[in-house]
């Protein structure tokens, strides 16, 4: 997954647009350090800067100083298995019907389908992403369209898959969620300036209200006279859209910073409640309760006050190194961690340690904290796990492309046990994680959990995912 960010000053004036967009994408940065790019438009003239890294190393005073405008989007690249710097977002092209830039947050199962229609009626591509995909698409449409709006309801009719967009026109911000809102996306206001974001904590950091989250399959466009919305399906109610929503879950248990609120439900108190659940699912004799940093530590304090047992910190991550499980390839997964964890070797010497992480998806990162702690003294390691097992590989973004990257699903939660070398293991339930999201006003994909892909599957998928009986 990537993060995407796009500001408009409704007045037309440059009232430090980039650097919104830079604070904006700045916090975004849990959602993708590959790479960064900030696009603005200046009075129609469109300028991006953008290349690999992190975003505080990309962009200084002076570069932020040089995108002057009134207008811009920004974006922050997960791994996307792209090489190089063809994925770098975000995209700018100029076409018959004017400018136009895309940070695109997305999985397009149908791409390869579009790519070669396109390439029938003449296209040129310079890269096989799925921005420039939806950039040729979009512009096919426009041609041929009244409206933006018209256009991007024609594109979207014909993509298969999830995404959340941002666009910048010459003289609009336009924010896109697919049908399924799977992906989130947000939109905030500061003074004149009006934000689209992955997520609220962005306006938090930019000292920005937050609005309320896009719908589902809505279309939000705000120029300098109006703010409006049109929806891929109008036949139903605003009610009914949000109702039957499908956002990731997974956005919950690790993906989103925890003081974000995505579609009513507080991403730090879901995490905490799912901890609590879990001290009455798989209690265990302890002496200390720590978090695996940083996504594991709401669900440890749930389950330390779940237990009733002392909750406190037992590893320490360095800060700059990034998150392991968007890592590219397993080699580089490894070295992350060893890089990434130090033992407080004092407060888990002699001890029995629960440790409490979000999920265990191959286990590389498990392990070797598990080893980490009982070479400094830990008497025992026991890891309770804030999400179910996941068996199934998600082609919609989460970066585990074949059951084989999986151990759940081949092996028992026993085996599971005995390969990370803990003591004991305990997954919450599905039932249980759904209920810990509480207010939450749509329902969730979880198809990493039970198969279910509710956004479809790309044709040759079913080659690498087989369905998993239980253990």
């Amino acid at each position: 997954m990537s993060g995407i960010f796009g500001v408009i000053n409704r007045t037309g004036a440059d009232e430090g647009t980039a650097k919104t967009a830079y604070y904006g994408v700045f916090s975004l940065q849990h959602r993708g350090q590959e790479a960064a790019g900030i696009a603005i438009n200046n009075n129609g003239s469109f300028m991006v800067h953008k290349r690999e890294g992190m975003v505080a190393d990309i962009f200084d005073e002076v570069t932020l100083s040089a995108l002057g405008g009134s207008c811009a989007v920004a974006h922050a690249r997960g791994s996307d298995g792209i090489v190089g710097p063809d994925g770098i977002q975000p995209v700018v092209i100029k076409s018959r019907v004017g400018n136009v830039a895309l940070s695109c947050d997305s999985v397009i199962l149908n791409a390869e389908q579009i790519r070669e229609e396109l390439k029938n009626q003449g296209a040129i591509f310079q890269t096989n992403t799925d921005t420039e995909l939806v950039l040729s698409l979009f512009s096919r449409n426009r041609v041929i369209t009244d409206t933006i709006q018209e256009a991007l309801l024609k594109t979207m009719k014909e993509l298969s898959g999830v995404y959340a967009m941002v666009i910048m026109t010459d003289d609009a911000l336009i924010g896109i969620r697919d049908p399924y809102g799977l992906r989130p996306l947000s939109l905030g206001k500061k003074g004149n300036e009006w934000m689209i974001s992955s997520e609220n904590c962005a306006f938090d950091a930019l000292g920005a209200e937050y609005i309320r989250n896009l719908e589902p399959g809505e279309i939000l466009t705000v120029t300098k006279d109006d703010v409006s919305s049109v929806y891929f399906n109008d036949s139903i109610s605003s009610e009914e859209r949000i109702k039957n929503g499908k956002v990731c879950i997974f956005e919950y248990v690790y993906v989103a910073r925890p003081d974000s609120v995505i579609d009513g439900t507080n991403v730090f108190k879901s995490r905490y409640e799912a901890g609590k659940a879990l001290s009455k699912l798989h209690p265990c004799e302890c002496d200390l309760v720590i978090g695996a940093p940083d996504s594991g530590n709401a669900a440890a304090l749930g389950f330390a006050d779940g237990l009733g047992v002392t909750y406190g910190m037992g590893l320490l991550k360095n800060r700059y190194v990034g998150r392991t499980f968007i890592k590219s390839t397993q080699e580089q997964r490894e070295l992350a961690v060893r890089m990434k964890f130090a033992v407080l070797k004092e407060a888990v010497k002699g001890k029995r340690i629960a440790i409490v992480d979000d999920s265990l998806v191959r286990g590389t990162t498990t392990k070797h904290i598990i080893r980490f702690l009982k070479d400094n003294g830990a008497s025992e390691v026991h890891v309770r796990l804030a999400s179910p097992e996941v068996k199934f590989p998600c082609c919609y973004g989460v970066n585990a492309n074949t059951d084989k990257d999986l151990p759940a699903t081949r092996m028992s939660v026993d085996e599971i046990c005995e390969m990370i070398g803990a003591d004991s293991l305990g997954y919450i339930t599905l039932d249980c994680l759904r209920d810990a999201l509480g207010g939450i006003t749509c329902d969730t994909c979880s198809a990493c959990f039970d198969g279910n892909y509710v956004a479809g599957k790309p044709v040759d998928f079913e080659q690498s995912v087989h369905q998993v009986t239980n253990l």
